[in-house]
């Protein structure tokens, strides 16, 4: 395991012992985590944006018919496991977790890029601090896939 994801989780499963209410420390150390999850580093949103490779087919149909700009303008990046439903986890199993159940954790739920209409709909729905990638997308016709290169490579312009 990368040390400095090691560092994060280790950080993360303290605080989840100690901590009664996650604050901005750690929420900010579960999206670094997520990120890394997503695309292997670190990011600000428009660079995951150009290199997430798990898009709504949505995002996929957007990012082939615009330039990268426009598209990065009309998406969002979304946790399908919500970082509160995460943190909820984290907190309850914090006794008993490894380093690498956490990791699995982030691997196993990495970051979509949804279109910002997809991403309305599932706030209108009430789901954007619960439910799951089943309840969250598939449920509601928003279908995830993988395309073969990154949105950065793919985009038209």
């Amino acid at each position: 395991m990368d040390p400095t994801i090691e560092r994060r989780i280790l950080f993360l499963i303290d605080a989840a012992k100690f901590e009664e209410k996650r604050d901005q420390v750690v929420t900010y150390a579960m999206r670094v985590l997520s990120n890394h999850a997503a695309i292997g580093k670190d990011g600000g949103s428009r660079e995951i944006k150009q290199l997430n490779r798990r898009v709504s087919a949505e995002a996929r149909k957007l990012l082939m018919s615009v330039d990268i700009d426009t598209y990065c303008k009309e998406t969002i990046n979304e946790h399908p496991k919500p970082l509160k439903v995460t943190w909820d986890w984290l907190k309850k199993n914090a006794h008993s977790l490894s380093k690498e159940e956490v990791w699995a954790e982030f691997q196993n739920n990495p970051m979509v890029t949804i279109t910002k209409k997809e991403d309305e709909g599932i706030r209108e729905r009430g789901q954007n601090s619960t439910g799951d990638m089943q309840s969250r997308y598939l449920d509601q016709g928003i279908d995830i896939v993988h395309l073969d290169r990154s949105p950065k490579e793919l985009s038209p312009s």
